[in-house]
């Protein structure tokens, strides 16, 4: 089960961009991935060196007037640990953020 959701979605959206977002009217979707299949464009080499070789993407997607904004989750497939946000506005990734804390990384 991933601790990020819809309503952690609005709180973001919310917090990071002041856009109000209905979460009747929010996307979703979860899919496993390797790491090698991680877009290079979107995941930076930072992102990528905390990423275990399986990655669970939690996708979370809405259109306000003429924007689409898919915000994604990415968590460690095995302890469901949470590494790394990633946001997207009409397709160009304009924010991420390291969720993994350092002493998490150490273990």
């Amino acid at each position: 089960m991933c601790y990020y959701n819809t309503e952690h979605f609005a709180i973001f959206m919310s917090l990071q961009f002041g856009i109000n977002v209905d979460e009747e009217q929010v996307g979703e979707e979860s899919v496993l991935l390797y790491k090698e299949e991680l877009d290079e464009k979107l995941v930076t080499e930072e992102l990528l060196s905390i990423s275990p070789k399986i990655v669970l993407v939690h996708s979370y997607v809405y259109n306000k007037e003429e924007h689409e904004w898919l915000v994604c989750v990415a968590s460690d497939a095995d302890t469901n640990q949470p590494l790394f946000l990633v946001c997207l506005k009409n397709d160009e990734k304009i924010y991420e953020e390291v969720l993994l804390r350092d002493e998490d990384n150490e273990k």
